[in-house]
């Protein structure tokens, strides 16, 4: 694994010259297993107790975000990649939600202790650079080419909610079978209400993995109707639901494009984008492009508007609140083939500029 990211023997070289053992840890593991690169690498620093001393170590490699510092987390850019190094940690479940965790901090830990946090078995291995040897306490490279989606340890994944949408995601990412015990789990967490109990925006990141992350989003959104968490995106029938599997996946992976598919069998669209996330032009260009695909029934690239802010300007208008609705009218009726070129478009709005008005 270390030829592949053979562009970090220097930092592993200098950690190992300050008596610490570097692990490479989940994602990029799992990702060199499955023959793929990873340029956001995760590093377990064993051996090292203080994150003074860390902060000391590390000045050789640039700015450091020490962000993270109190939970024993540094996170740098080098040679290319997004790296985070951390201290061996466990963590123990103190109040509701993702984030309501204590953690502890060890300065030697069994690999298999501290491996225990993680969530899927697939993302609990190590790599130990300077032995050159792979860490599987529990069976994940096992689980990956039988492609099983498993936790690790049932007592522990109940306690973060958003762990449903990470299986949802990874299931169609990976494309792997939910272990029934996991499913049995999820399904209880969400009839339980722990989604519930997730910000907005920590659910959307889910989805927007789910859907530029995945080549058939329909095997995670499968899932997790499975679960019990199809409310989610509230879909009217189960014939609506079949048609938004079938089109998600053929549609290009482009997020509003993605999210134009799976929203556009919902009655409401409006209000169950917005409960997803509050970013306003990802709202606007998705509901543009929902309204367009029910119209035309083909889910496309939208043009860019032909006429823009300035064009009213050059007609003697002076910009106010009147103008979004001007352009809105103008690029409904460029979408409707009123007009295709400038001109036809500077025709078009000074014979509709009343009406707009």
């Amino acid at each position: 694994m270390i030829t592949r990211y053979r562009r970090l023997l220097p930092l592993i070289d200098h950690l190992t010259a300050h008596n610490i053992t570097p692990i490479f840890v989940g994602g990029c593991v799992r990702d060199h297993l499955l023959g793929n690169d990873s340029l956001d690498i995760d590093i377990e620093l064993y051996g090292i107790g203080s994150t003074d001393k860390l902060s000391n170590y590390l000045k050789p490699f640039g700015k450091i975000n020490e962000v993270g510092k109190s939970f024993g987390v540094f996170k740098f850019r080098y040679e290319g990649y997004a790296i985070d190094l951390s201290l061996p940690r466990t963590e123990n479940k103190s109040a509701s939600g993702h984030k309501g965790f204590d953690v502890q901090i060890y300065r030697e830990i069994d690999f298999a202790a501290a491996a225990r946090r993680r969530d899927f078995t697939i993302n609990s291995m190590g790599y130990n650079p300077q032995t050159d040897t792979l860490l599987d306490p529990y069976r994940g490279g096992a689980d990956l080419s039988a492609k099983i989606l498993r936790c690790v340890d049932s007592l522990t994944f109940v306690e973060d909610p958003l762990r449903v949408l990470r299986a949802m995601q990874f299931a169609a990412r990976f494309d792997l079978t939910c272990d029934p015990q996991l499913l049995t789990l999820c399904s209880q967490m969400i009839s339980q209400g722990a989604l519930k109990e997730l910000p907005k925006e920590r659910i959307f990141e889910e989805f927007r993995k789910l859907l530029l992350l995945s080549q058939k989003p329909s095997l995670g959104l499968s899932l997790l109707a499975q679960m019990g968490g199809k409310y989610l995106l509230a879909p009217p029938s189960d014939e609506a639901w079949d048609k938004t599997l079938a089109l998600v996946d053929v549609t290009p992976k482009e997020l509003p494009l993605r999210l134009c598919a799976l929203l556009l069998e919902t009655e409401n669209p409006q209000t169950v984008l917005q409960q997803l996330t509050a970013q306003r032009s990802l709202l606007s260009n998705t509901l543009t492009l929902i309204k367009y695909a029910r119209k035309y029934g083909v889910i496309s690239h939208l043009p860019q508007p032909i006429l823009q802010g300035r064009d009213l300007i050059a007609l003697g208008l002076t910009p106010s609140l009147a103008f979004k609705k001007i352009l809105d009218s103008a690029y409904d009726a460029q979408l409707e083939g009123q007009f295709f070129t400038k001109s036809e478009a500077d025709a078009w709005l000074k014979t509709h500029l009343v009406i707009a008005l």
